[in-house]
């Protein structure tokens, strides 16, 4: 992966969603979106792979926790899977553009569409020191 997908983000970190089920689709996709580049990542030995998945074992846990409540507000019974699909695979698509395109400019497009939708989801997480 390059090296946008690890920079630190130029921009303040997106405001978090005040209802559960906001943040339950957040969570969801973004647990997504890190698990599709973990094993992107993984699959070809990229040094980030464990600090992705990190990442995506953060926002499962996120999820984890506001479930119950985004249940209530009438979230469905598989709902989140269908969600964290969502995230994996927009990911993925992007992954494969920037991978096996033949046109250097949809390549160059999905590189950096990727990069943007995993530093939406880093930002909303606090850096660890």
């Amino acid at each position: 992966m390059t090296a946008a997908l690890s920079a630190p983000a130029l921009q303040a970190a997106p405001a978090m969603p005040v209802y559960s089920h906001q943040r339950a689709h957040l969570f969801a996709v973004c647990a997504g979106r890190l698990a599709a580049l973990a094993l992107h990542q993984s699959s070809t030995r990229h040094a980030a792979a464990p600090e992705s998945r990190r990442l995506q074992e953060e926002f499962d846990m996120l999820l984890d926790a506001v479930l119950p409540d985004a249940r209530d507000q009438g979230v469905p019974d598989g709902q989140a899977v269908r969600w964290r699909s969502q995230g994996w695979s927009e990911i993925a698509g992007f992954l494969a553009d920037q991978t096996y395109s033949f046109d250097a400019r949809i390549a160059d497009l999905a590189r950096n569409a990727a990069a943007e939708r995993i530093e939406e989801c880093r930002a909303l997480l606090l850096p660890t020191t």
